[in-house]
């Protein structure tokens, strides 16, 4: 993928950095493996379980993506 990176999150434009702030921290404490490591490859599963569990507005959940393996 571009630059070395297996995959990325990003946005379709613009966001709610109040918002944003709920969807990062949640998702990064998804992104960790039972060991505690952080595992690259649990992206599209973080970003998944941190869809389905923040209290985020409907409009601000849809703009986040995974590209990528």
């Amino acid at each position: 993928q571009f630059v070395g990176f297996r995959c990325v999150i990003g946005t379709m434009w613009a966001v709610d950095d109040g918002e944003t702030t709920k969807i990062t921290s949640t998702f990064y404490k998804h992104m960790v493996d039972e060991s505690g490591r952080l595992d690259h490859t649990r992206a599209a599963f973080a970003l998944n379980k941190t869809m389905k569990s923040v209290n985020v507005p409907l409009d601000q959940q849809i703009l986040y993506i995974h590209l990528g393996a």
